[in-house]
């Protein structure tokens, strides 16, 4: 394990395709279908799946169960505890909501599902960190080995059964102590955890497969760029991990897997030639958790104040979209990154760290197996 003192070397594609995810992720929570549905389609094409897939770029199977649950819960547990104490804690001091009406929304907030918050996009915390786990027991049962196949194809089995499935559990109706209840996912939206750990899992493998000078090659770029957007212009499947919206499972595995070459081989380009685009983007993407958290509201606040003052709906998904990013970094940088305490309850214990990973950043870890 490495010295805290020791600074990690970043991986500076990795970072860069972060920040192209964490800007697709915010561009996709707003009213963006109604100006292009072409685009919002293209982008919930592949989103959660790149993020999924980065998630478990840097993904060690070997690491001790206790050292991963004390990583996982710092840097991904922890600060969705303190999120959900943050918001009601502000809403009941300096809003009009009863402790009674927090305190049931923060019982409601420990399911994890995205149904149940109300700032929705924070589902994807907790269940990354469950996803973890899904990732330890795989290997546990799939031993790392020179011969990778049969353990792809079992992920692969995994997966297309995840998605069979995939709606099973939601609007599903249950009995409890005499009283009829609906579920709608289970807890930390565990029910997605077959097609979401193929993603993950499907990282740590390939960057075992595939070198870094694979990404390199132009010809990549423009050959998954091209196919991704031609079967968004002639299919019209997309992917809603929150909604359990999984419509084909060849169609919709092909189009996420080409947005994850085409980001991963852009990022390479833009990481390899222009420098201050690619450490604007790395930037955002080290930043990915506090915009994560914070996106939603502010983007919505804003878009709700310049459409309130007669602006036109594109012009407010525009600079909603532009204040859902640089509001949340500036609540980041006023707020968090230079404040320890709210730092560590962030999972940050350090500038390279970053939360939504499975390693604790995009740096090169010591030798992965």
């Amino acid at each position: 394990m490495e010295s805290a003192s020791i600074p990690k070397k970043r991986i500076a594609y990795i970072d860069v395709a972060k920040g192209i995810g964490i800007l697709l992720v915010v561009a996709g929570h707003n009213d963006l279908a109604l100006v292009s549905p072409y685009l919002h389609r293209w982008i919930y094409s592949f989103h959660m799946p790149l993020f999924f897939f980065l998630s478990g770029y840097f993904f060690k199977p070997a690491i001790p169960f206790g050292v991963l649950f004390k990583k996982r819960f710092n840097t991904l547990l922890k600060p969705y505890i303190f999120t959900i104490l943050l918001i009601y804690g502000v809403s009941v001091s300096f809003g009009k909501m009863s402790f009674e009406t927090a305190l049931r929304r923060m019982v409601k907030s420990a399911y994890a599902s995205g149904y149940y918050l109300d700032w929705v996009q924070l589902w994807f915390i907790p269940h990354l960190f469950l996803l973890s786990f899904y990732a330890f027991l795989f290997y546990a049962l799939f031993k790392p080995q020179k011969n990778r196949w049969p353990r792809i194809l079992a992920l692969t089995g995994l997966q297309a059964l995840g998605v069979y499935a995939i709606g099973t559990f939601w609007d599903y109706p249950i009995s409890l102590f005499g009283k009829e209840y609906v579920l709608f996912g289970l807890p930390f939206s565990a029910d997605l955890l077959l097609v979401s750990g193929f993603f993950f899992v499907l990282g740590s493998e390939i960057r075992k497969i595939l070198k870094e000078d694979f990404f390199k090659k132009v010809w990549v770029a423009v050959v998954s760029g091209v196919a991704l957007f031609a079967s968004n212009v002639f299919l019209v499947d997309f992917i809603d991990f929150n909604g359990r919206i999984y419509p084909n499972w060849f169609v919709s595995t092909l189009e996420a897997l080409l947005g994850i070459l085409f980001v991963l081989s852009l990022s390479t380009q833009v990481a390899k030639y222009t420098k201050r685009l690619s450490s604007v983007l790395q930037y955002v993407g080290n930043a990915s958790l506090f915009i994560l958290i914070f996106h939603v509201p502010v983007q919505a606040f804003w878009g709700e104040k310049i459409q309130a003052v007669g602006g036109s709906v594109g012009l407010s998904i525009t600079l909603g979209f532009v204040m859902g990013v640089l509001g949340s970094l500036l609540i980041y940088e006023l707020f968090i990154h230079n404040n320890p305490t709210a730092s560590w309850w962030f999972g940050r214990t350090g500038r390279g760290d970053t939360a939504i990973s499975s390693s604790g950043g995009a740096a090169e870890d010591d030798k992965a197996p």
